[in-house]
């Protein structure tokens, strides 16, 4: 004899998954944006780090923190699956595909791992969480009554849509930042290079911070599968972490600093502080 297949519990186990969920992609977003400090929670090397991954060039989809996304598509999770916990009204065909999303995501994030040399594992986390998500969904569709009309199911389609659209349009409204040029210049015109990596998480936190004044700064890739990567310097001149700021003046150097400095402290740094 066949046992029913017991759909209370599985809205449950996604309930609880969206929760997880919310937690640990709301910690991401928090890592995406705070200032580089030793010793946090999920950095325990350079190729095992929450940070590497999460501040990296792969960390944003249209300016947009893939963490945030992460947040938001749980969040939505979480109010299909407590509907369909009280009232199983929600669309099997739609639950399904908003994990095929999900299942999206997380190719992209393990090919942004793979290509970084680096594993997050609160990424890891969220990538589990996502992948039992796709199979209770698909259990779920095939375990649901025939489809339902399109009626039913446009509302939740423009609802999935407006809640992704939302922080994109938000994301990517002009803004008014703190332009940093004159530094960046006067930074360049006093001999400061930054040695980075396109896998240094610190890095990239540093030029986000400085925005697009960062491309007045010198700047130098150490890291051979980098872009217009420039090893060899990076061993000549001893750099042995990034970022690396160094000033030099007629081929000497004066003097260097490894680790995340700020706009303020690299102006500092520099000499260019008023």
């Amino acid at each position: 004899m066949k046992t029913a297949f017991n759909f209370k519990s599985t809205f449950i186990t996604l309930v609880i998954i969206s929760i997880l969920g919310i937690i640990t992609s709301s910690y991401l977003v928090y890592n995406h944006y705070a200032l580089p400090t030793p010793g946090t929670g999920c950095d325990f090397s350079t190729t095992i780090s929450c940070s590497v991954v999460n501040t990296s060039v792969f960390s944003e989809l249209l300016n947009v923190p893939v963490a945030l996304l992460g947040v938001i598509w749980f969040v939505f999770l979480l109010f299909m699956a407590a509907r369909g916990l009280t009232k199983k009204s929600i669309p099997a065909v739609v639950l399904l595909t908003w994990s095929i999303l999900g299942i999206v995501s997380v190719i992209y994030l393990v090919i942004a791992e793979i290509i970084l040399q680096a594993l997050c594992p609160y990424c890891t986390l969220v990538h589990v969480l996502t992948i039992i998500t796709f199979i209770l969904s698909l259990i779920l569709f095939k375990k649901s009554s025939p489809g339902p009309s399109w009626k039913s199911i446009l509302p939740w389609l423009i609802a999935a849509a407006l809640v992704t659209l939302v922080p994109v349009v938000l994301y990517n409204l002009p803004n008014n930042d703190q332009n940093y040029d004159q530094l960046a210049q006067c930074l360049t015109d006093n001999g400061v290079t930054m040695y980075g990596s396109f896998r240094c998480g610190v890095c990239a936190k540093t030029k986000a911070l400085f925005g697009n004044s960062f491309q007045y700064i010198n700047e130098v890739e150490c890291h051979p599968q980098g872009p217009n990567a420039q090893t060899e310097l990076c061993l000549a001149k001893n750099i042995s972490g990034t970022p690396t700021w160094i000033i030099e003046r007629n081929g000497e150097e004066i003097k260097r600093y490894t680790g995340f400095l700020s706009p303020a402290e690299v102006a500092v740094f520099g000499g260019c502080s008023s």
